[in-house]
């Protein structure tokens, strides 16, 4: 058997009924006699974990099989872990307390891991230290079910089984009493040890649950990600009393960390009337079968994620308890929660995916961050900043520009025309001017006018896509939709556009304010040869172009160069359509399949339009500067210090998204809202109706490394639901 197991997704089982057959009917693939092979052929000591695979139940058949899972039985059913629901629930205490103490909190080191750590060596009886080396010993372990393996990770894999074994008390120690708590699993099976099979080792033998039982956390670890990178209802939810005993199955079935199951065939036979050929392997599709059955059965509690047959997962039941006690403990003591969706990171192999990294806000409540910074996280204080224009400013970048050009001997006058002709940096007469000119040509109102541009767009974009052999949905379709859309609405035109294509992505970098020195004179680098690439264009076919509409009737105190540096700032700031769409397009494909299809109506877009904003909006913060000393939800600011409204963690607190704050509010409330909204509301749905069995490549998408912005770079998917990728 190879790593071609998986080069055929068409032959995938994904059936409920023939999968559940074939993991009743084949075997899994003997790791034991491979490794034995490989020892005999090159003398390679690899002792321990040969002992730690002979002694799994991956391993056994027959008989011994039958008796082993007899025996541990009593010991992992409902019943027989009662014992153990304090252990759990003080664990999920522990984790809930160190969290909220935690200073950069992540749901994988502060929860996932350390439930681990203290939950399941505890009950199978082994005297484990809760060290990273210890994990990621037991993490390393995990690989020994993958029918395939290099000499090096077998050589690893050796190590940890070497590790965690020694890990083992002696016999006669932790044996379990009244006054040590329930019987350990490995006391148990000292004390029964004639009813073992003669080969099994109790000590390889719970290092091997132990191994196994991290995709029980992983999977905890995995709902996590899902419920909180959903509507913020989920979460709030997850709290409610009676929640675990309603959704747990739910939880188990959508974020099952298994991806696939491997079974050979160890004779020639026949499995629900398909023949298999001896060493003929089968790979069982959890994903897709569990996507059947919920579908089949019309409930979202059915799933096979703990296999079939006689290989049935043991641990169900400590899965059960796991996610039914830690999720709604997590919720109810942090109800604010907030994933930094773009920090998350994964480990994804052709049979299991699971989070490696979840960092996240804790709460709501508006802090210090520096000397002269304040993080806005609550409603209420980011309404009053926003709205309340007499106390707060934009930053004030012309003037510290001005300043910092004095006191450096720098020419900044680039920097500064940029800084004056960009609405999120301008106040007072200057900025009303302007902007009442940009909403006489983006005001709702005028939307009508620009639905035939966009839909080519649409048109445009969506034959491309198509066409490409890796469909991207970032750059297939998300970026090119808004450079489509936005060059012929603003009227960029220019001398040299391959050039000015390869400048544009740069333009966004005028959102961050206070740029260090080094990093505004890039940025000023690159506005500077933009303006000077840039051209009033020529008359457009249909409706003029803003630029068009600005150089015939310029605004009081704007000349040519001024109106093209709005333009182009302008330009730069709609990369966050773009960036927003590829979120929501996340969103939506990261949501199981039968969710998916409600994509296809544009009356779904409408409808959770506002939702969709507020959870997937690519600007992270808003700021606004004090202009005298205010006290503001207890903290008392001065004047000049700089509020950062965190747009995450507020728009989780806005209801469906009404109140969300992604385009801000007020006077300073963006101008390319509405047509923002325009595009979205008709790029969703017309993407799903072309593509109605698109789905995501697993977990391949990846973020551009940004401070202001939840920028994805990447965004893989595929037309077919039947493929698979090995990533």
């Amino acid at each position: 058997m190879s790593r071609h197991v998986w080069s055929d997704p068409d032959s995938f089982v994904k059936v409920p009924a023939m999968a559940a057959a074939v993991l009743r009917s084949l075997d899994l693939p003997r790791i034991d006699r491979y490794l034995d092979e490989i020892a005999g052929r090159g003398g390679i000591d690899l002792d321990a974990l040969r002992r730690l695979s002979a002694s799994t139940l991956v391993a056994m058949s027959g008989p011994a099989h039958l008796q082993t899972r007899r025996l541990i039985a009593p010991f992992f059913s409902q019943a027989g872990l009662a014992p153990w629901r304090p252990l759990i629930e003080a664990a999920c205490r522990e984790i809930c307390e160190d969290l909220a103490s935690a200073s950069d909190p992540d749901l994988v080191r502060h929860a996932a891991v350390p439930l681990f750590l203290k939950i399941m060596p505890k009950i199978l009886g082994l005297d484990m230290p809760q060290t990273r080396e210890h994990f990621e010993a037991a993490e390393t372990a995990q690989r020994l079910t993958e029918p395939y393996l290099s000499l090096p990770t077998l050589r690893a894999l050796n190590e940890a089984a070497r590790l965690l074994v020694a890990t083992c008390p002696a016999v006669g120690e932790g044996d379990g009493g009244e006054d040590e708590g329930p019987e350990t699993l490995l006391a148990c099976l000292r004390r029964r040890k004639d009813e073992l099979p003669e080969f099994l080792e109790p000590e390889y033998f719970v290092a091997g649950l132990l191994v196994g039982s991290n995709s029980a956390t992983q999977s905890l670890a995995f709902a996590l990600y899902g419920l909180l990178s959903g509507p913020a209802q989920l979460w709030a939810d997850a709290g409610a009393p009676g929640w675990g005993a309603r959704q747990t199955q739910e939880i188990l079935g959508l974020y099952q960390s298994t991806r696939t199951l491997v079974r050979v065939a160890s004779e020639a036979t026949e499995v629900a009337g398909c023949p298999y050929h001896q060493g003929q392997s089968a790979v069982v599709d959890i994903v897709a079968a569990n996507a059947c059955l919920r579908a089949g059965e019309g409930t979202r509690h059915a799933h096979m994620s703990f296999g079939s047959g006689a290989h049935r997962c043991p641990g169900v039941f400590l899965s059960e308890i796991l996610v039914e006690t830690a999720i709604p403990m997590l919720a109810r003591a942090l109800p604010d929660l907030v994933l930094k969706t773009d920090e998350c990171r994964f480990v994804v192999t052709p049979m299991m995916q699971a989070p490696t990294a979840l960092p996240c806000y804790i709460d709501k409540r508006s802090r210090r961050a520096s000397a002269r910074l304040w993080d806005i996280r609550d409603m209420a204080s980011a309404h009053r900043i926003l709205r309340d224009n007499e106390a707060f400013s934009p930053p004030p970048m012309e003037s510290h520009l001005a300043l910092l050009s004095q006191a450096s001997g720098e020419d900044l006058d680039e920097a500064t025309r940029i800084a004056r002709n960009a609405l999120f940096f301008m106040d007072g007469p200057r900025h009303e001017v302007l902007k009442q000119a940009l909403m006489r040509f983006l005001g709702t109102a005028q939307l009508a006018r620009w639905q035939g541009v966009v839909d080519a767009a649409l048109d445009a974009t969506l034959g491309t896509l198509a066409a490409m052999e890796a469909p991207d949905l970032v750059s297939g379709y998300s970026d090119p939709l808004r450079k489509r859309t936005m060059m012929r609405i603003l009227g960029i035109s220019s001398r040299d556009p391959e050039r000015f294509d390869a400048l544009a992505p740069h333009l966004q970098d005028v959102l961050e304010p206070w740029l260090s020195m080094r990093n505004l004179r890039r940025v000023q680098a690159v506005f500077a040869e933009a303006l000077s690439l840039m051209e009033v264009p020529v008359a457009s076919d249909g409706p003029p172009s803003l630029l068009e509409i600005l150089a015939t009737e310029a605004p009081e105190g704007f000349d040519e160069a001024d109106l093209k540096a709005v333009v182009l700032v302008l330009y730069g700031a709609s990369f966050n359509l773009s960036h927003t769409l590829s979120n929501a397009l996340l969103a939506i494909l990261s949501r199981p399949a039968e969710e998916q299809a409600a994509a296809r109506d544009p009356a779904w877009a409408e409808a959770n339009i506002d939702e969709l904003v507020a959870r997937c909006s690519g600007p992270k913060f808003i700021y606004r500067l004090a202009r005298t000393g205010v006290s503001l939800g207890g903290m008392a600011m001065k004047a000049g210090d700089t509020a950062r409204l965190n747009i995450r963690v507020l728009n989780r607190q806005a209801p469906g998204g009404n109140g969300h704050v992604s385009f801000g509010k007020g006077l300073h409330r963006c101008v390319g809202a509405a047509l923002s909204v325009m595009v979205l509301k008709r790029a969703i749905p017309a993407l799903f109706q072309r593509f109605p069995d698109m789905a995501l490549v697993t977990k391949a998408h990846r973020h551009h490394a940004m401070s202001e912005t939840v920028a994805l770079s990447t965004l893989p998917c595929r037309f077919s639901k039947t493929e698979f990728h090995d990533e």
